[in-house]
């Protein structure tokens, strides 16, 4: 048999002897919901396997696993504090969320514009409703590069004049 099938069925055998322990650790250190306990399960076992050809019988073999078991399960529960909690929003409040903040987005740009002359105004207004540079600078009678750098000398204008309004971007 192959050295690494060999550790492998031992680790099998030893984590069969000491499973009650993991599953005691995963019950007391969860809130016993099914995907916690499989998640914190899991992490324990991963490490119990990374460590096991560090292990040197100097205590039981229960000492050994409880050691890192709980050192798992706290290491899981100090990451659990630091996430931010998660809270599920309805369909309906999510869309209402996204399109009032798409409105406030958009009352904002209409405000910035409004500080433009009104030949930038009519340009930016026309990028904005996806008009094609050539057909902009067919418009305005300029070349397609003319009409590609006003739109970016304005877009870098309304930047600057969202900062200078609120100090944040667009």
């Amino acid at each position: 048999m192959e050295q690494n099938q060999i550790q492998q069925e031992e680790f099998l055998a030893f984590l069969s002897r000491c499973e009650r322990t993991v599953f005691k650790v995963c019950l007391t250190y969860t809130d016993r919901q099914p995907d916690s306990v499989r998640d914190l399960y899991q992490d324990i076992v991963c490490n119990l396997w990374q460590a096991w050809p560090r292990f040197r019988h100097e205590s039981s073999e229960n000492t050994w696993v409880y050691r890192i078991a709980l050192n798992t399960a706290a290491a899981q529960w100090r990451k659990k504090i630091r996430m931010p909690a998660v809270v599920q929003l309805s369909d309906e409040l999510l869309t209402s969320l996204v399109e009032w903040q798409q409105e406030n987005l958009e009352d904002r740009l209409y405000k910035l514009i409004d500080q433009l002359c009104n030949a930038d105004k009519s340009l930016i207004m026309l990028y904005l409703d996806n008009i094609p540079y050539i057909q902009i600078a067919d418009i305005l009678g300029v070349t397609e590069t003319a009409a590609r750098k006003r739109v970016e000398r304005i877009k870098q204008k309304l930047v600057k004049l969202n900062s200078q309004d609120n100090g944040t971007n667009i």
